[in-house]
């Protein structure tokens, strides 16, 4: 995610219908530098002042609803300062509107992007910095990590399968991987671009993994089927500069959701109609930019269990809702 000065946008796409939507449902987090409590269809929005740190990214939810941050320190697109000190994970209680702790990585580990849940309530997160894997046992306080075996990988997203085994990207070297936490072992799946940068990835309920090929060059939505194959989709026939794939959800219905980067767009796949190599089933939604020069850029993407697609958009100068 790019999160340029800081500013966050989020909106909520419902039948149509755009609203505001809770910034801590989006998946990524703006830097919080104030609260507004914007009113548009009876809904309130919420921006919060983070514990500590800076750079706020992933978020994930637990099964107590309370919201787990990651906390970089440092915008790692493109990367952090060596000297950067390991990241924090802070945990929001968003019943009584209070961050109940933060936990300062330890010494030898870096800064997570994004973070999810197994279903022993560990908490994983990747770090592009160390080209690690790490992991948060909840249950007695500790860290652990593994390296990716390809160096300087860039592990970016993060999911959690059926089976308990842990998906990621690999930003910076065209793959994907997975991380089996019984035995130990990771393996990898190259793209067939050598320049397809993977981003945004999720399971689905089949337990298939979905990512997006983010470079504008590529523009593909990935499948790594539960049976071993690698397939993938186009977004449109010719996709034009600033089609930039970044964050993937998966809706109630089983329909593929992602959002596209600087083309104000979000795009949406029906399972049922695609056909590898090509964009059959897909559809794209446009959403109107604030102005004509202020530019759009849009990222985290979530959606309810209404069925309702939240996605986050961010601009060099404004926060809008």
């Amino acid at each position: 995610m790019y999160i340029y000065k800081k500013k966050v946008v989020l909106s909520l796409v419902s039948l149509g219908v755009m609203l505001a939507s809770l910034a801590l449902t989006s998946g990524l987090l703006g830097k919080g530098v104030h609260s507004i409590f914007a009113q548009s269809n009876g809904v309130t929005v919420t921006d919060f002042y983070i514990p500590s740190g800076q750079e706020p990214w992933g978020t994930a939810i637990d099964g107590s609803g309370n919201v787990w941050v990651a906390i970089p320190g440092c915008d790692p697109a493109p990367t952090c300062n060596s000297s950067t000190p390991p990241g924090k994970i802070a945990e929001y209680n968003p019943a009584n509107s209070n961050w109940i702790t933060t936990y300062q990585l330890p010494p030898g580990f870096a800064q997570p992007l994004f973070l999810a849940f197994d279903a022993q309530g560990n908490l994983w997160f990747p770090m592009p910095m160390a080209n690690s894997i790490g992991m948060l046992n909840l249950h007695t306080s500790t860290f652990q990590q593994w390296p990716v075996p390809t160096a300087s990988s860039g592990p970016w997203d993060i999911a959690i399968d059926h089976n308990g085994k842990v998906w990621f990207t690999e930003h910076y070297t065209n793959k994907i991987g997975e991380f089996d936490p019984a035995t130990q072992n990771f393996k990898e799946v190259a793209t067939p671009a050598s320049n397809s940068q993977p981003y945004g990835i999720v399971v689905d309920s089949s337990n298939n993994i979905w990512f997006t090929e983010n470079n504008s060059s590529v523009a593909l939505i990935g499948e790594y089927t539960a049976g071993g194959v690698l397939n993938e989709y186009k977004i449109r026939t010719n996709p034009p500069g600033g089609l930039t794939p970044h964050l993937i959800t998966v809706d109630p219905g089983g329909y593929i959701w992602w959002t596209e980067g600087f083309v104000s767009m979000l795009g949406r796949l029906k399972i049922s109609q695609a056909v590898p190599g090509t964009n059959q089933g897909v559809t794209e939604y446009a959403y109107p930019t604030s102005c004509n020069t202020c530019g759009s850029h849009n990222s985290g993407i979530s959606v309810d269990s209404n069925g309702s697609t939240r996605y986050l958009r961010t601009t060099v100068t404004r926060m809008m809702v």
